[in-house]
């Protein structure tokens, strides 16, 4: 699919970079002509996403809830590329454990990567933006689940509705210097994360009784809101969050339809 090059000349760092929502990113920004910086804790998984890239495309290791990480990677993208235009914060992990079951080493991991690695490294690109000065954007990656609970998912639901809340505070803080922040909300996505889950047909066919659209996301899905919020198509939109989940978190009355048919039947 060939795309308008929105983005011709930007520099876009992305964090998780080396699979699934965040490699799907890298791609789409690539295509629409932006440069990328594609960063992931993995070494060897970053340069893989940067290489099908090619010569437009930089690989940094890093972990992103460590501040001194960050901030080397940040200084790694303005040495290569002289600035820094579109963050995108993709890094995420997952557990489930019930709330009385869960261990504390599992619920700080979570909140490391998907929370605290949000913040760590939005100051760190929003210290560089302000220092250079705007226009520039900043898009966390939320989920459904920042607003609908998930019996096992106490530390996962809780970062993710941290993220929704701190990227609007973002937003608020930044505006005077140009800078735009935003999220994106997927719901079910066809990621490693989740491939074991779709891997069960009942957990399968469970999950998509609850999605109108009749599927789960693609990672290209959330990778073209991504591009849209980081262009100038957007350019009036920050504090938002914009929820991609094929309908999956309207809130609707059980269809009756089926129900009417059988007692007609």
């Amino acid at each position: 699919m060939i795309h308008v090059n929105r983005l011709e000349g930007r520099v876009a760092l992305v964090t998780g970079a080396g699979s699934g929502i965040g490699h799907a990113i890298c791609t789409r920004l690539a295509e629409e002509g932006a440069r990328i910086v594609a960063l992931d804790r993995d070494a060897a998984a970053a340069n893989a996403t940067a290489t099908a890239i090619g010569d437009d495309a930089y690989a940094v290791a890093a972990d992103v809830a460590n501040v001194e990480d960050m901030q080397r990677a940040v200084a790694e993208v303005v040495e290569r590329f002289g600035r820094l235009d579109i963050a995108v914060n993709a890094a995420g992990v997952g557990a489930s454990s019930l709330l009385v079951d869960t261990q504390m080493e599992t619920w700080q991991r979570v909140m490391d990567v998907c929370l605290t690695g949000v913040f760590v490294s939005s100051q760190a690109q929003a210290r560089q933006m302000i220092a250079q000065g705007g226009p520039a954007v900043i898009v966390n990656i939320a989920s459904t689940n920042a607003q609908q609970p998930g019996e096992g998912l106490a530390a996962y639901c809780a970062a993710k509705a941290g993220v929704d809340m701190l990227s609007r505070v973002a937003a608020l803080e930044l505006a005077p210097y140009g800078i735009r922040v935003a999220a994106v909300g997927p719901g079910l996505t066809d990621t490693p994360m989740v491939a074991r889950l779709l891997a069960n047909p009942s957990a399968r066919d469970a999950f998509l009784d609850n999605i109108p659209a009749g599927r789960p996301a693609r990672p290209e899905d959330i990778a073209a809101a991504v591009a849209f919020l980081a262009s100038d198509d957007a350019a009036y939109v920050t504090g938002q969050t914009l929820y991609v989940d094929g309908g999956a978190s309207m809130m609707r009355y059980p269809s009756l339809a089926s129900r009417r048919a059988g007692a007609a039947a």
